[in-house]
């Protein structure tokens, strides 16, 4: 039951997040430092894109194959912050259509929601294909580690450091125009099945009260009836 009250609890805090005031990239990474729990957080960037150094996870969205675009964002806070900005069909990698594609240029404004995506490989996913620059899984380490030696050019401010969480945008939360990348609708889906655990065993502790209640009856009549 306390586990039940901790998932309502985090639930409940997800669902605020997505519509709570932004906080900055700083605020986060203060926040992590300090051991506190920063995933999920509506946060608001500054700053620029390099699209040049975009990668990309393979994702389904449905039965269409795609992936997921992250572009490298340079925070005005001294902050690389790895973008999922959104679902691409497959076929816009192999032939992109420069009218459907949406790449905002220039110092912009981004709205996302911070993600922890650790826990996200699992046995079955393939090596990143790093000539291609695709991932089967959020790699931040790796997909960090692939970005180009020029990929400061042009930046003014302190040594930047690369931060440990990636940013989904939330849906409007970049501007510019154009069908792709398609960001995904925030919402909280958090698996809950902490009642149906609750109940289960409550009522396999129910059943062997009982089964352990017939057994002595049975044994205390079995005892009286020898005495007899």
């Amino acid at each position: 039951m306390l586990r039940l009250q901790w998932k309502l609890d985090l639930i409940d805090k997800r669902a605020a997040s997505l519509t709570a005031n932004p906080v900055t990239m700083y605020d986060v990474e203060a926040g992590m430092e300090h051991g506190y729990d920063v995933d999920f957080l509506r946060v608001r960037l500054h700053g620029e894109y390099r699209h040049e150094a975009s990668r990309y996870v393979y994702r389904a969205r449905g039965k269409r194959p795609g992936y997921q675009l992250i572009t490298p964002f340079m925070d005005k806070s001294g902050f690389i912050v790895l973008v999922d900005r959104g679902f691409i069909d497959q076929r816009m990698l192999e032939a992109p259509i420069e009218s459907d594609t949406r790449n905002p240029e220039g110092r912009i404004t981004i709205t996302g929601i911070t993600r922890n995506r650790a826990s996200d490989r699992n046995l079955f996913s393939p090596e990143a294909d790093t000539r291609q620059g695709i991932w089967y899984w959020y790699d931040l380490v790796g997909i960090s580690a692939s970005m180009p030696d020029n990929l400061l050019e042009g930046y003014e401010g302190p040594e930047p450091i690369t931060s440990a969480m990636f940013v989904q945008l939330e849906p409007g939360g970049e501007p510019g125009t154009g069908k792709w990348p398609d960001p995904e609708d925030l919402k909280v889906e958090l698996p809950n099945n902490h009642l149906q655990y609750a109940v289960t065993w409550f009522s396999l502790a129910l059943v062997l009260v009982v089964m352990s209640w017939l057994f002595i009856r049975k044994r205390r009549e079995e005892h009286a009836s020898a005495e007899a």
